[in-house]
């Protein structure tokens, strides 16, 4: 191009090695809420405002302990709940009259409802409590219906005479998402072009569904997006002691293994974060809000940071006056631990409830087993690959690959070694192998491999008495 004598500037860009953002501690949560837009993603970054975008339910119970327990900013993803919660009255509860309730609940609720005045519709009173009787409503005459407010619930009481201290209890439980309409809520995830470490699904699962995120993982990969999944087991029931629900969990987890999946079996009694009520819920968003609040190298077991918060019991547990006892004992945590869940126990000599380890539902032998290293090497080669697109098509000297390639295994290191200098990893290396055909392959190999952080799962403390006057 012809032109005159002077001084043509020609800005360059990409001299400071500047490495791309990274998704650290940041994610997206899918459930089932009352509002919100359905299999769209909304931002919440205020505990206050979750009532209003979200309304109520396990997804905005979710989002609340996320946000409470691990800062930052939450990603959620309303999904169409096509499998309503289910009431089950108590078989002790009076018939004559009767109390019965109508209506879909719109979350998990331990409803009692006492009579507090007798007498005839009208004239009597009741109270009633969401969560097992922990927090009591204020006294309320009685009437032919009345809706219990937030809930989707309606009390239905029957023409006859109320008598003082009568109790009615019944379980409910939150409506779910099915597996296709779960996989709908978190494409609407995948589909943007947002940063996060990983995808929680707020409700309880099984085998089947741990395989179907296990599938949208490896999709999601194949996309170019490296994230896991946090998952929850059922929870404990009431009406089935302890070791069937520990041993009913262990045979789903024998069928299933994922690199990509980590599924919580542990739940606790809790104080819940927006209501105030007192009520048994997964532990999954807590043990999540610990993961996003630390780096990406830290794990959520670490004891200094101290227990769960919030935690009051692990459950399931008997209640004994006002002391409720767990019946879910170290030995459970371990055999669920070792199964390849992540779940909680009691550390001797400190108080509060402790995660036993960060567990992927990976095999014994695989390097994801922890949640730490699939969280390093996700960033990593999220991070490598954001630093090799600009040499995509880039032209090369087959016959001085050596030079050539200098520059592409230099800016790799580079975002590495910002890893490593916040100590996310002890050491990486970038290496291109010499002796690559470029020309018959169009194709260059490079071979990272990055050398983790250990970690202290036992201290074995070896201590003895000492004799200075002893002999050889």
């Amino acid at each position: 191009m012809a032109r005159l004598p002077g001084v043509y500037p020609e800005i360059q860009d990409g001299g400071l090695g500047i490495v791309a953002p990274a998704g650290d501690g940041q994610r997206v949560i899918v459930g089932v809420s009352s509002a919100g837009p359905v299999n769209q993603v909304v931002a919440v970054s205020d505990l206050g405002d979750v009532p209003s975008k979200l309304g109520t339910g396990p997804l905005a119970r979710a989002v609340a302990d996320q946000l409470a327990f691990g800062g930052g900013q939450v990603y959620a993803v309303r999904g169409s709940a096509d499998v309503a919660g289910v009431v089950t009255p108590d078989a002790a509860n009076p018939t004559t009259p009767a109390v019965t309730i109508t209506g879909n609940p719109l979350d998990a609720y331990e409803l009692v409802v006492t009579i507090t005045k007798a007498g005839a519709i009208g004239t009597s009173a009741f109270t009633y409590s969401l969560d097992g009787g922990d927090t009591v409503s204020a006294q309320i005459a009685t009437a032919a219906t009345y809706t219990i407010p937030g809930t989707g619930l309606t009390l239905n009481c029957a023409v006859g005479n109320y008598v003082l201290d009568s109790v009615y209890k019944f379980n409910a439980t939150a409506p779910k998402l099915s597996v296709s309409s779960a996989q709908a809520a978190i494409r609407a995830a995948l589909n943007t072009n947002l940063l996060y470490e990983y995808i929680q699904l707020a409700q309880p699962s099984d085998a089947a569904t741990w395989a179907a995120l296990d599938a949208l993982a490896v999709e999601a990969a194949n996309n170019f997006r490296y994230i896991f999944f946090l998952a929850e087991t059922v929870p404990p029931d009431a009406a089935t002691d302890v070791d069937t629900w520990v041993n009913a969990r262990l045979a789903e987890m024998a069928s299933f293994s994922s690199k990509h999946v980590a599924v919580v079996a542990a739940y606790g009694e809790v104080v819940d974060t927006l209501t105030g009520r007192i009520e048994v819920q997964s532990l999954a968003a807590r043990i999540g809000a610990r993961l996003s609040a630390s780096p990406v190298h830290v794990k959520a077991s670490w004891v200094r940071p101290g227990p769960l918060p919030g935690v009051v019991e692990i459950a399931p547990f008997v209640i004994s006056g006002t002391v409720k006892s767990t019946t879910f004992t170290n030995a459970h945590a371990l055999a669920l631990e070792q199964a390849g869940f992540t779940t909680v126990y009691k550390l001797e000599g400190l108080s509060g409830v402790f995660v036993v380890e960060d567990r992927m539902a990976a095999a014994p032998t695989s390097d994801f087993k922890v949640i730490a290293n699939r969280r390093v090497v996700n960033k990593a080669v999220q991070q490598v690959r954001q630093a090799l697109l600009p040499y995509v098509q880039q032209d090369q000297d087959p016959t001085a690959a050596s030079a050539t390639l200098k520059a592409m295994e230099a800016d790799a290191q580079q975002s590495l070694n910002a890893m490593i200098a916040r100590g996310e990893a002890v050491r990486a290396t970038v290496v291109i192998p010499p002796g690559q055909d470029i020309l018959a392959t169009s194709q260059i190999t490079i071979r990272v491999r990055i050398v983790p952080k250990g970690y202290s799962r036992e201290i074995i403390l070896d201590l003895g008495l000492e004799n200075p006057f002893k002999t050889a």
